[in-house]
This record gives C-alpha cells, structure tokens and sequence, in this order.
C-alpha cells in the first residue's frame, strides 16, 4: 500500500498514531446528547480531549439540544464558543418552524465571536430546503458571505434538486451540502461544478469506498470539506479515509485546513 500511496501524511499518522504535522478542521460536528441514540463520548469537555489526542484543531458546531430543543434559541452553542474561543465555531441552528422567534435573535450571528453561519436540517425539521421559510437566514448569509451547512440527502426534501432552487438566488453564501446527498452525489457534485460557492462534505459519506477520490477528481480538493459528525464518529476514522484516499498531499492540505480557513476568512460581519 505504501508503494501505491506515497503520503508523507499517511506514514506520519500510522508511525505515529496522530497526524502531527497537518492542523485538521472539523466542519460538521454536533455534540451533546440527542433522543432516542447513544454515543460513547458527547460531553464537549470530552469531545475537546479527543480533538486534543487526534490534533483536531477547530470545529464548526451546531449542537443537538440547540437543533432539537426547544427551550433555548442556540444556547449550547454560543456557552461552547465562549468557553473555547478559536476551537469552537459555532452554526446558529434554524428552525424554519418557529421562522419568526429565530429570525428575531440572528443578529446574533454578527455580533457574536465565533458564529461563522447557519444550520438546516430540512428532513429533521419537516420542511424541504427550498422553503421560504429559511429565507430570513439566507438573505443574512447571502449579505454577509455567511456559511450556510444544510443536511441534504438524496431523494428527499433536501436532494440537490431543492438545494439548487436556494443557490440560484443566493450566489454570495457559502453552501455546504451536508453529507454531499448520498443517493445522489453525482447530483450534488454537478451542483459544485456549476455553483463556485458550493462545497462537498464528507461526513459520513466519506466511509464508502472511493469517495474521496471521487470528489477531488470531479470538483478539486479545493472544494471539499472534511466533517466527522462528531461525536457520531472518532475523528481519527474520518482522518484515515482521508490518508488513505488515492490523492495528493497538497489535496488532503486542502480538506484538512486550508478550505476552511479560506472560508472563514472570507466571511463579513461589518456592522
């Protein structure tokens, strides 16, 4: 193997237990408890010394109570951004079906260190991404250069089909389309070919075979981001599927941080 994929990365992680010499951004994590489900670890303080161990450097976070509660507008998240400033950016969680009562708080968004953007869940929420209803949060995005991480999967209210109905009219945000629409990645990746402010993530698709590849080789690597759905998945896992993909360094350079930090800075928050 090491013959057929000569990574300077990849002999450094399986030497040393730990990619050492590359930071690694975690664009898609969650965090904290949810219904119905069980997860080894979940408690940030826990999740940060796994990211400790794994040479995680940042995440971009949208934890399960703020997503699914109903007690709080984004509570977790903003108390996580404040706890561990630089380490923990933070996605102000939408839910279309209180449109209003978010709305209401968004400008939170600008004036709070360590938002970087929004989170759909369209499916979870009972409301396809092409709704009207999340366009308080996409004009504020849109204006602003925002990152918008929406769930979409394939053959369902947010297939690449809805996601396009948004991006034709919102050329300025920054789109993830979370776990880049298994069932239909083909579509997903002519969406990014098309659209130049779309990118693919990796979370949780990244464990089929050959995606990685696929991906860099249909768009470039430098609209690929890497997302572990922690705590879902031990960083580590996601890591190697990376390292062990037939693609270059420089690509995995660009997965691991430099597409990230290249979005963030292109983020504005003028007041």
């Amino acid at each position: 193997m090491i013959a057929t994929n000569p990574s300077v990365y990849r002999k450094e992680f399986f030497e040393a237990g730990r990619l050492e010499s590359v930071p690694v951004v975690d664009c898609h994590t969650h965090m904290d408890d949810i219904y119905d489900a069980s997860t080894p670890i979940f408690r940030i303080d826990e999740c940060m010394r796994l990211m400790e161990s794994e040479n995680v450097k940042s995440i971009w976070c949208a934890p399960h109570p703020d997503l699914f509660g109903a007690s709080s507008v984004n509570g977790r998240i903003e108390e996580y951004m404040r706890r561990y400033p630089g380490r923990v950016f933070g996605y102000f969680g939408f839910n279309p079906n209180y449109a209003e009562r978010y709305a209401a708080q968004m400008h939170k968004v600008l004036e709070l260190p360590g938002y970087i953007g929004f989170k759909f869940l369209p499916v979870y929420h009972n409301t396809p991404l092409d709704s009207e209803k999340y366009a308080p949060a996409l004009e504020l995005a849109d204006k602003h250069r925002l990152v918008v991480l929406s769930h979409t999967w394939g053959n369902t209210a947010c297939s690449p089909k809805e996601a396009e109905t948004l991006l034709k009219k919102y050329r300025n945000l920054q789109f993830i389309m979370g776990h880049s629409s298994p069932n239909e990645l083909d579509g997903a990746i002519a969406l990014a070919r098309k659209y130049d402010n779309v990118y693919l993530d990796l979370c949780d698709i990244h464990r089929h075979s050959g995606i990685v590849e696929k991906m860099v080789n249909s768009v470039g690597s430098e609209r690929v981001l890497f997302g572990t759905d922690m705590p879902w998945y031990d960083p580590n896992y996601c890591i190697g599927s990376v390292l062990c993909a037939h693609i270059g360094d420089g690509d995995r350079e660009n997965i691991f941080y430099k597409n990230a930090g290249r979005m963030l800075g292109e983020i504005s928050k003028e007041r």
